[in-house]
């Protein structure tokens, strides 16, 4: 059987969800809050647009939370009559890969990562050349900063952000260290920003922020806590599951005391799936693998995209199945069109630049990790959660809907 019939075989029993137009995703979701702020787009509403559009319904006021990591598995942990729960509204997708950069740029431009061409939390960039860390905006084998190379926002993401389009006053209101990022102000786009120390004041400043306004508005609220405590302690931990009853509790507030008019829209990134085993497969800069790759793998911790050296096209994808455990497949650029994984549609050059060679994707929850010849292991490998595969667990996001 070929790796594209496994994967299949994968998606057909459910253990894998298959990134779908046909599946209510968050590629529907932003353009569903874009219209409704005001946003005009050429094409027709697809996939399930209009559905989520009138789900929310229009409102004076919309205030769109992004709760990072809070895919449905750890959502079902609250007790039913938790906020969160009963203000399911709808069960959504995730993009792939299911990763922080990848969904958020999709949420910020309305597009599938086979257009945007942020397709992971390290992305390769030809103008360095090798991956980036994209949120941070470093390399990702230095640390340099990407502006310090020359590199700016536009070389970076090809498409704008739709809230510069929005007919309404936009506010970003961000955790404090995020505020001035190169990535905050591409997706953020013309909204102001505003920064925060806990989830209190996130929610303290967006009340503010809507009772102040004078006209219709737009506030986008970041919750990073959950993904940050399942990434550090997992899934099913005291810390995670904390951080999951906080930001209920706050929006829980922010539901009751916002004003009339208002509609409050939360969802997240991605899911969240606990790596077993603990230690990742690793690849080295030195070994078999590694010595065939003209830059370190970009990806993330279940998708490598690998830009083999020309000497080693011939014998890369034996030797990688040799040497690989048989949860990874490895598929090329045209397989990954065809399936359209990354979204429907033809893959753009940019993009096509960006995933290289090989694709690799490990289809349960063991994760890959790279290391450079002197170091000792993966910084990774100190993380216990981990997310951008597709299994339910990391695809499955929430739409809730309160006001």
């Amino acid at each position: 059987m070929s790796n594209v019939d496994r994967l299949i075989a994968e998606f057909e029993v459910g253990t894998l969800l298959r990134p779908s137009i046909n599946t209510p995703n968050s590629v529907d979701l932003s353009r569903a809050v874009a219209r409704l702020s005001g946003y005009s787009r050429a094409e027709s509403p697809t996939g399930s647009e209009t559905e989520i559009a009138d789900l929310i319904g229009p409102a004076e006021h919309i205030v769109f939370v992004v709760a990072d990591g809070l895919g449905m598995s750890i959502l079902e942990t609250l007790p039913e009559d938790a906020f969160l729960r009963r203000s399911l509204a709808l069960e959504l997708q995730s993009v792939f890969p299911s990763t922080t950069s990848a969904a958020l740029t999709t949420l910020a431009t309305g597009e599938w990562p086979v257009n945007h061409s942020v397709i992971g939390w390290w992305t390769h960039f030809a103008e360095i050349p090798g991956p980036a860390t994209v949120l941070p905006f470093i390399n990702r084998v230095t640390g340099a900063s990407l502006i310090d190379q020359g590199i700016d926002a536009e070389a970076v993401f090809p498409v704008p952000s739709q809230i510069s389009g929005f007919d309404r006053g936009a506010i970003g209101i961000l955790p404090g260290n995020l505020v001035r990022s190169v990535y905050s102000g591409y997706s953020l786009g013309k909204a102001i920003r505003r920064g925060y120390g806990s989830i209190a004041e996130g929610v303290d400043n967006t009340l503010a922020r809507l009772e102040a306004a004078s006209g219709p508005s737009y506030t986008y609220l970041y919750f990073p806590q959950v993904d940050s405590a399942a990434h550090m302690s997992g899934v099913g931990s005291g810390a995670t599951h904390a951080a999951l009853e906080d930001v209920n509790r706050s929006l829980e507030r922010l539901a009751r005391d916002m004003p009339d008019g208002t509609k409050l829209v939360v969802t997240a990134d991605h899911g969240h799936l606990d790596a077993s085993p603990r230690e990742p497969m690793l690849i080295r800069e030195d070994d078999e693998i590694g010595g065939m790759l003209r830059y370190p793998p970009a990806g993330d911790a279940r998708v490598n995209y690998y830009h083999v050296r020309e000497d080693a096209i011939g014998r890369f994808a034996e030797t990688y199945r040799e040497c690989m455990p048989s949860n990874v497949l490895l598929l090329t650029p045209d397989e990954i069109q065809d399936l359209q994984l990354l979204g429907p549609g033809e893959i753009p050059a940019l993009t096509r630049t960006r995933m290289g060679d090989y694709i690799s994707i490990c289809i349960d929850s063991a994760v890959f990790a790279w290391a450079a010849a002197e170091s000792d292991g993966p910084d990774m490998s100190r993380l216990v959660s981990h997310h951008s595969g597709m299994t339910p667990d990391e695809v499955r996001i929430p739409l809730i809907v309160a006001g």
